[in-house]
């Protein structure tokens, strides 16, 4: 069983940036061509994707090398979050999540005690790989990455108690419900949009809070990379596949 040799909080502990993708349908392929690429991560989306709790076994074992499976959980549900990890995601993203509490909760079920809640089936579980991994607990506190989601003009507000909070390694922006939740969706706005995201990020960096986010608003990865950003996320399964698809439709038919 894949297990990551270079750990994705060392490298976010170090300042260091981690880049990845998005993985939206059930495509172990994807995930396999992602580690031999060698891209730092996926992100498996169990929110938007059409992707269930029953396809990450499948999914999961097309990860290899030092490429990591980030799930993105549906919703703030502690025992959805222990699920995952139990069948072997490195790390967790928690999606609208509202208040430092709930953040609290989540990571807490994302840890063995005394450190968390996440409750002990060692034997049975393919994260250990099914009881033969004895340093599979020892490691696992340390190892796990917790992602926190701020979506809206509350969450951010928090952004400072939430991902100082001990067992939350990130905080990432989704900018696209952050827009919609402050009423500056579109071009014409995303000037106050990423006025409001740099003021955040800004205190973050001088917090050594790492932060990520997905190229919006006119900023491509380039740019935040230069702003600071310690996770990106760019692009998809879905979005590669569609604009191969469109590309070769334009070829086709061009004289």
């Amino acid at each position: 069983m894949h297990s990551i040799t270079k750990s994705l909080k060392s490298k976010l502990q170090q300042g260091k940036m981690i880049g990845g993708a998005w993985m939206m349908t059930v495509n172990p392929a994807y995930a396999e061509l992602a580690s031999a690429i060698g891209l730092d991560f996926v992100v498996i989306d169990m929110e938007h994707g059409a992707i269930a709790l029953a396809d990450l076994p499948g999914i999961l074992r097309g990860f290899s090398r030092e490429t990591s499976a980030i799930v993105r959980v549906p919703s703030a549900d502690p025992s959805l979050i222990a699920r995952v990890l139990d069948r072997g995601a490195h790390g967790v993203m928690v999606p609208r999540v509202e208040s430092v509490e709930t953040a609290l909760e989540v990571s807490r079920a994302a840890k063995f005690p005394p450190q968390g809640d996440r409750g002990l089936a060692l034997p049975a579980l393919r994260a250990s790989s099914y009881g033969t991994n004895p340093d599979y607990r020892s490691n696992a506190n340390a190892d796990t990455l917790m992602i926190i989601q701020l979506e809206s003009s509350n969450a951010m507000n928090l952004a400072l108690d939430i991902g100082g909070l001990p067992e939350v390694d990130l905080v990432f922006v989704g900018p696209t419900d952050l827009s919609a939740n402050m009423s500056l969706e579109g071009p014409d706005h995303f000037a106050a949009l990423n006025q409001i995201i740099d003021g955040v990020v800004a205190k973050c960096k001088a917090a050594k809070i790492p932060v990520g986010i997905i190229p919006f608003a006119g900023r491509a990865i380039p740019d935040l990379k230069q702003l600071g950003f310690q996770m990106i996320v760019a692009g998809s399964d879905v979005a590669f596949l569609r604009e191969s698809v469109i590309n070769l439709k334009k070829t086709l038919e061009s004289n």
